[in-house]
């Protein structure tokens, strides 16, 4: 049976159709308010397509690459699901009260959500026969201790719900996996999933036992226009005595801050790299890499040491420069690098550590469509 697989985000729709292995996978890309659409389409032997879309919404787009693609023979659909709260510790068969529960916490994640939603029950029309499942990236937090979820605010916070769920577990799930398969076991892992989004995660016995999102994915890492943690004064200044609306700070939070806003530059780690000449390019290099290097050593705290440093993700995967400064900043540890296997390393996953580093460095390809269609195994 084929196993399709579904990620929803406030900007693409992300599709893959699996059978033994990846049979083809597609991406719907847009600008705000659904402008200017794109669909990308690759397939398993090297072939691929892209074209600008007519389509006027996300998921009349969806419904235009199935018709192109026709899927046939699907036994299960899995889902991606940003936000399970504390309710949901593991993949689960879609049903009504799953649906609701989605719903609901849609007030924490309100860009990701409800579009799954739409998605799951647009699907369930097409594919009224296939199991459908819902993976959700709060779920392999569900290990945090009270101490690593609570904040210390008053106690009655956590009662009404809000702590640290953390994210990305989907990919942190895989990275696990897979870490444990190239280094042969690896007892205490830091991951770092350094992308548009960004966070780190500690791993011990397989298990997440710290991690750096919080109660919403703008806590922690510096990212792409995200501010990652921030002083919560700072924002009672701006509400206070500047007299900010909510709305505003979030949209500096969220869409001004992070790579773009320090450097003025990009949002992409790529351009801010090959502009690090320019004054305000350098000082969001270091700023990101401060912050990075203080986060990874409060989840080696957390771990009580590491055996093995993870990079995944896009920048975690690209980023020889970043891989590069993280590693000299803990050679105390005694982490070595490999330069050259560190410069050529792209395509495959790999060690990237030097035969005499006491801590394993690995580079691993996020595959959250692969964790999220073996989670559609389990319910078969």
């Amino acid at each position: 049976m084929n196993r399709l697989v579904l990620n929803c985000g406030s900007s693409t729709i992300k599709c893959a159709l699996y059978r033994d292995s990846l049979v083809w996978e597609a991406q719907i890309g847009w600008k705000n308010d659904f402008q200017a659409p794109l669909l990308s389409i690759k397939k398993k032997d090297g072939e691929s397509q892209e074209e600008p879309l007519k389509q006027k919404t996300p998921l009349a787009a969806l419904d235009y690459l199935l018709t192109l693609m026709h899927p046939d023979n699907i036994g299960a659909i899995g889902h991606r699901i940003v936000h399970g709260g504390l309710k949901f510790k593991e993949s689960v068969v879609v049903a009504p009260e799953v649906k609701q529960a989605i719903r609901e916490f849609a007030k924490l994640a309100p860009l990701h959500n409800l579009i799954e939603l739409e998605a799951i029950e647009f699907l369930e029309k097409r594919f009224p026969k296939a199991v459908h499942v819902a993976v959700f990236d709060t779920a392999f937090h569900h290990t945090l201790a009270d101490a690593a979820r609570i904040y210390p605010g008053p106690y009655r916070w956590f009662e009404e719900g809000i702590c640290r769920y953390g994210f990305h577990g989907i990919s942190f799930q895989y990275a696990a996996r897979r870490a444990a398969e190239l280094a042969k076991g690896c007892g205490k892992l830091v991951i770092c999933h350094l992308g548009s989004g960004a966070s780190l995660c500690a791993v011990k016995g397989g298990k997440s036992i710290d991690t750096t999102m919080g109660f919403t994915p703008l806590d922690g890492l510096m990212m792409d226009t995200r501010s990652g943690s921030v002083d919560p004064g700072i924002l009672l200044y701006f509400l206070e005595k500047k007299q900010k609306k909510p709305e505003e700070l979030s949209k500096e939070l969220y869409e001004e801050s992070g790579l773009w806003g320090v450097s003025g530059i990009s949002s992409d780690m790529r351009e801010v790299i090959a502009k690090r000449e320019k004054p305000r390019g350098a000082l969001a290099l270091e700023v990101y890499l401060h912050r990075l290097n203080s986060l990874i050593g409060s989840m080696i705290a957390s771990l009580q040491g590491i055996d093995t440093l993870v990079f995944t993700a896009g920048i975690g995967e690209n980023a020889a420069f970043i891989r590069k400064r993280v590693s000299e900043n803990f050679s105390f540890l005694g982490l070595k690098l490999d330069p050259e296997q560190n410069e050529r390393a792209h395509d495959a996953d790999t060690v990237l550590s030097a035969a005499d580093s006491k801590v394993k460095i690995l580079l691993v390809h996020a595959k959250e469509a692969l964790e999220i269609a073996r989670e559609c195994l389990k319910h078969l």
